[in-house]
């Protein structure tokens, strides 16, 4: 049996010795705190490395780094020393501190700063800041270029999600009722099947509650699909789009109106998987119910039987249960839940379904030992890195050993 270079699986002593090189243990006293919920015993934060293990800087290592970036329980200090270690890809994210992106921006390597411009999230002071850290012409240049094209969009009119942009800069949207009905005959029919954006004219009357009124009676498809991508409408409308034979209508209604009915909410979550566009959606809506669901725990329906789990009066018992059901969609919503038992989260974490695994092995109350063992398992250090419950001192550990290693 080998060590942990991919080569094999560590038995259980090189485990041990694996989270003491990890945490930079030497001893074994009981130490609580954040990542040793299940008591597993440690003394104290050293530099000392990995003990007796082999250390693939290669596999391990960058898996590591990749996760830590995303890991939403890093601080400041962790992301910018992964900066310092040459990883930047979690410069995309959109949660970062601001004080991340100034180290990125006048950071000596060349790989971070270019990241950083890419990125598109700079402020127009960090875009001066990196061009006059910038020495190299062609690369200074090329940030201000990049400069100029972030500042003539922030200039440009804001479209919202979802919303088509207007032909050209002088297009006009109807005014009078005259108008808009001139308008709504050229509208073409479309199939159920259309990949739908809300036209540009209507996204401009979303405000004007009469106009939509008027458009959300439309027999044509395409019309009550861009009156559901308004922020808010009337109750009357809102209520006559909830009840639309089109599922994208009462998706598009979901996703972006305010005024959604909660009983369409629950039934759009009944289907809908989510999308990158509007995350969280239906789910994270403002009034989506969160009361009244542990009827749903013995519906036949998955992704409504897991929504009981977001009633406060769901149970760690309803949690475990949930962790043996033989659909992945309810197991993955049970492996999110911080009160599962560590043999159902261990279980989950190893589940032949990835996306009951990933939830699990993000899960903070994840046992220590068996997210010791996903950070050494090439296959699993990526995701096991994103775990909010690992250490601060363990992650900057972390970062030191990769570097050694590479």
């Amino acid at each position: 049996m080998t060590g942990i270079s991919g080569k094999g699986f560590p038995s259980e002593g090189e485990f041990d010795r694996a989270w003491d090189g990890l945490t930079g243990v030497t001893g074994h006293a009981r130490l609580p705190g954040p990542g040793f919920n299940d008591g597993t015993p440690v003394e104290a934060i050293s530099p000392a490395g990995l003990t007796g293990l082999e250390f693939d800087g290669t596999a391990i290592g960058r898996a590591w780094l990749s996760g830590l970036g995303f890991n939403r329980g890093a601080p400041v200090d962790v992301l910018v020393a992964l900066l310092d270690a040459g990883e930047a890809a979690f410069l995309w994210r959109e949660d970062l501190p601001a004080e991340v992106i100034d180290a990125a921006v006048v950071h000596e390597l060349r790989e971070v700063r270019a990241t950083a411009a890419e990125s598109g999230r700079l402020s127009p002071a960090q875009c001066e800041r990196l061009i006059a850290a910038t020495p190299e012409p062609r690369l200074r240049a090329l940030f201000a270029e990049l400069a100029e094209d972030a500042e003539a969009d922030r200039r440009r009119p804001r479209v919202r999600r979802g919303v088509a942009s207007a032909p050209h800069p002088d297009a006009t949207p109807p005014r009078t009722p005259a108008e808009i009905a001139a308008m709504a005959a050229d509208v073409p029919d479309i199939p159920a099947n259309h990949r739908t954006y809300a036209l540009w004219w209507i996204g401009a009357l979303h405000d004007d509650a009469d106009a939509m009124r008027r458009l959300a009676s439309s027999p044509k498809l395409l019309i009550r699909r861009s009156v559901a991508r308004a922020p808010r409408l009337p109750a009357d409308v809102a209520a006559l789009l909830a009840g639309d034979p089109d599922d994208t209508v009462r998706l598009f209604l979901a996703e972006s109106c305010d005024d959604a009915p909660p009983e369409m909410l629950l039934e759009v979550a009944g289907w809908w998987e989510g999308s990158l566009s509007f995350p969280g959606r239906p789910r994270s809506h403002p009034r989506f119910p969160r009361t009244g669901l542990l009827h749903l725990a013995s519906d036949p329906n998955p992704r409504l039987r897991a929504l009981a789990l977001i009633d406060p009066a769901a149970t760690a018992e309803l949690a475990d249960q949930f962790a043996h059901d033989p659909d992945p969609v309810t197991r993955a919503a049970a492996a999110a839940d911080h009160r599962l038992t560590p043999e159902s989260l261990r279980r989950l974490a190893a589940d032949p379904d990835h996306s009951v695994r990933r939830p699990a092995r993000l899960n903070p109350s994840l046992p220590t030992d068996t997210l010791v063992k996903l950070l050494l398992d090439p296959d699993s250090a990526r995701e096991a890195a994103r775990n909010p419950a690992i250490p601060v001192p363990v992650m900057h550990h972390m970062i030191t050993l990769t570097a050694q290693g590479t």
